[in-house]
């Protein structure tokens, strides 16, 4: 990762997954774990920040967006 910050980055297009929110989320969340270096990160906590990009009209939901960062 660039971000030193930033253990793991998940993204998944709104469009690659169904209407409910919560499946976005989860996918991108195992986009996140299958990309984090475990060995790294071993015995830490890690953090899970969740967000969205939000389209222009007719506006909605364009991206879910998961990042797994060390506790502080």
């Amino acid at each position: 990762m660039n971000d030193e910050g930033i253990a793991s980055v998940g993204d998944v297009p709104a469009d690659e997954v169904g209407k409910a929110h919560n499946d976005g989320f989860e996918h991108a969340f195992e986009r996140a774990l299958a990309a984090l270096d475990g060995r790294k990160y071993a015995g830490q906590w890690l953090e899970v920040h969740q967000s969205v990009l939000i389209t222009p009209n007719p506006g909605g939901v364009g991206q879910y967006h998961v990042e797994l960062k060390p506790k502080t």
